[in-house]
């Protein structure tokens, strides 16, 4: 079993300081991983903090902290996208703040048996949950134009139509490495210092099969509801596609919905909902890069829950 405690996620100290703790708060980390943002929210404040995550592995890897920190730590096995159901289950109507840490985690990239990397020749799966349909499935099971879509709107690969056609007819494909192997026959192969030609149809593979840019959507959408006021969300993505459903979604609910009159007077229908807390994302530190170079890409977005606070004279109108 893996100490959870010893794992140091990307922008860890930037996502504390702006998740604004607070020891009579309730907040969620709903990317529980390695249980690195975890341990330090337990650790940073009194709170009470519920860790969900898709992934049976990382529930496993949790239970050292569920002895340390008792009963004000709760771990749940599940999407965050059911994040309603999980609190409704636990009774807990609001939240003082949620923590996202999207994409892909280190322990499952680095495990040949989840076949998520082509760096081993393993069966490939890329399944991050107990997910039905695996990669091998997607490969094996769709026709050309839809592997090509996937390639080029997930993966944003240039040459998706060339690589889907050299999928289908390479079929049965159920290893990583043949896979990989068929992308360099019309990419080419690996370069030194340079990044592996495999690694957006890779990435869009591992999208589809997680249904990962929905379940990001209707995750930041749920935890809208649920914060309480001055409740944040600090997100961070890995790559432009989750980024800019993030950004999105703040600049959506942070500002006046566009049909709205500006010369009629504010509903809550169309009151902004969100604060912009980092007016341009938060990147990593030339250092947090240096020790670990996955962090290169990681971008931080935080938002704040608006407080409107009730007009006493309106009320008694």
């Amino acid at each position: 079993m893996s100490d959870c405690s010893k794992h140091i996620p990307v922008l860890l100290h930037e996502t504390i300081k702006y998740l604004n703790l607070s020891d009579t708060g309730v907040y969620v980390d709903a990317t529980l991983g390695m249980g690195g943002y975890t341990s330090e929210i337990l650790k940073n404040s009194n709170c009470r903090l519920i860790s969900i995550d898709r992934d049976p592995e990382a529930i496993s890897n949790s239970y050292s902290l569920k002895r340390k920190f008792g009963v004000r730590y709760t771990v749940v096995n599940d999407l965050f996208s059911n994040l309603e159901k999980i609190l409704k289950n636990l009774n807990i109507d609001k939240i003082n703040g949620i923590a996202f840490d999207f994409g892909v985690s280190s322990p499952q990239i680095d495990n040949p048996d989840r076949g998520f990397s082509f760096r081993f020749d393993s069966p490939l799966d890329m399944r991050m949950g107990r997910n039905i349909l695996s990669a091998t499935d997607f490969i094996n099971n769709n026709d050309r134009n839809t592997i090509e879509n996937i390639l080029r709107n997930f993966g944003e690969e240039k040459k998706a139509r060339q690589i889907s056609k050299a999928i289908v007819s390479s079929r049965p494909i159920t290893t990583t490495k043949k896979l990989a192997n068929v992308i360099y026959s019309v990419l080419g192969g690996p370069k030194r210092n340079q990044i592996d030609p495999a690694t957006r149809t890779f990435q869009a593979i591992r999208i589809a099969v997680n249904n990962e840019l929905e379940e990001i959507k209707l995750g930041l959408n749920a935890s809208l509801k649920l914060l309480a006021p001055k409740g944040r969300i600090t997100a961070v993505s890995f790559h432009s596609l989750e980024d800019r459903i993030v950004k999105n979604f703040i600049i959506q609910n942070s500002s006046m919905q566009s049909n709205a009159n500006r010369h009629l007077p504010q509903t809550s229908k169309n009151k902004p909902k969100l604060k912009i807390i980092s007016k341009k994302p938060v990147t990593p530190s030339e250092n947090e890069i240096y020790t670990n170079p996955r962090s290169s890409s990681a971008k931080l977005r935080v938002a704040e829950k608006i407080e409107y606070k009730i007009n006493p004279s309106c009320e008694a109108a």
